[in-house]
């Protein structure tokens, strides 16, 4: 060897060339370190986003779970509401009937009295009657006409509706 110059073996330069390979080799393992690190970072960073999300969703569930008992509570309530008024309105419709055979029966009554017995009191009442308002024109008419039927209106529609469906049998 002299200053400037080196001899090296082929065994050094061998080894040399080794070490040089495996720096390359580790570079190559430390960039593909780094890429995976950052595929990593990635990869945590939408966990993150999705778990945020998650807790997110779940809160708005969490509302319109609620939202949806409060709606089935208050669904359940006008349910009861409307059975309770249905019930009522049975109630009110048989009541409705009672008087209007009430009111027949009365109507009947002084249609006797007026028209077949000539019993002027009955007249007086009948008029007084239908001056307060009471009565009206087709019950003022029932009691005094004797050539009028006494029927509830309702009847009256339904015995119409009936010659109508008869008549156009033919």
């Amino acid at each position: 060897m002299n200053k400037n110059n080196m001899v090296i073996s082929n065994e050094d330069v061998q080894k040399i060339k080794n070490y040089a390979e495996d720096v390359k080799s580790i570079t190559k393992t430390v960039r593909s370190v780094n890429d995976l690190n950052m595929a990593i970072k990635d990869f945590e960073h939408s966990a993150f986003e999705i778990e945020k999300e998650n807790r997110s969703l779940k809160y708005e569930i969490e509302l319109k779970d609620n939202e949806i008992g409060n709606l089935k509570n208050e669904l359940s309530t006008k349910d009861k509401i409307i059975n309770k008024l249905q019930t009522e309105k049975e109630k009110i419709k048989q009541e409705l009937q009672k008087f209007k055979g009430f009111w027949h029966s009365l109507m009947s009554h002084f249609h006797k009295r007026i028209c077949y017995d000539k019993d002027n009191n009955y007249k007086i009442v009948s008029d007084d009657l239908y001056k307060n308002g009471i009565s009206d024109n087709n019950d003022n008419e029932i009691a005094n006409n004797i050539y009028r039927r006494v029927t509830i209106p309702d009847e009256n529609k339904k015995t119409k509706n009936k010659k109508k469906n008869n008549d156009t049998r033919f």
